[in-house]
């Protein structure tokens, strides 16, 4: 089975620690994605290094990747970061992602169009938080996950231990 997998808050909890920065850069806000666009990027700008350097996992995601890679999934982590506010997020990423020992096969940047690149990629299972992402990746028959506490169209889990027991029940065992 092939697997496609965001990266911000789907594997990490990229809003919960970029929250912390915006304290310091604009307490008038509780959540940076709330930021008018200039502030947005003024925010991204300053801080996104240090939130990809210091995010954290969710739980279960270490777990989860190690399930998938033993059981012969092939995992491809399809993400929209870019190098726009940092010409070293690729590096960093990748650097926290062996950091956090999670093996991947691939690994796609600057992927605005995720649901191209999933159906390039072969994916039969996509995982993202964002309803708009998994919209357009449907477009192309591929089955998604929407990673969220959040009520969606498509179907949802809070947590990896749950993801890990529905692929475990898709593929029979």
């Amino acid at each position: 089975m092939i697997i496609g997998i965001d990266i911000d808050d789907t594997i990490t909890e990229t809003t919960i620690i970029a929250n912390q920065y915006l304290v310091k850069f604009d307490s008038n806000y509780q959540d940076y994605h709330d930021l008018p666009k200039e502030r947005y990027y003024d925010f991204l700008n300053l801080y996104q290094a240090d939130i990809v350097r210091n995010n954290i996992l969710k739980e279960g995601c270490k777990e989860a990747f190690d399930y998938l890679k033993n059981s012969g999934c092939k995992i491809i982590i399809i993400t929209a970061r870019s190098s726009e506010f940092n010409p070293n997020i690729e590096n960093l990423t990748k650097e926290f992602l062996d950091n956090n020992h999670l093996g991947y096969n691939n690994l796609i940047f600057m992927a605005k169009d995720k649901g191209l690149i999933a159906k390039q990629q072969k994916v039969e299972l996509f995982i993202d938080d964002k309803e708009e992402v998994l919209d357009d990746i449907s477009k192309y028959n591929i089955n998604c996950i929407r990673f969220t506490k959040k009520d969606s169209k498509y179907k949802t889990f809070s947590n990896w231990y749950d993801i890990i027991e529905y692929i475990k029940n898709i593929r029979g065992e």
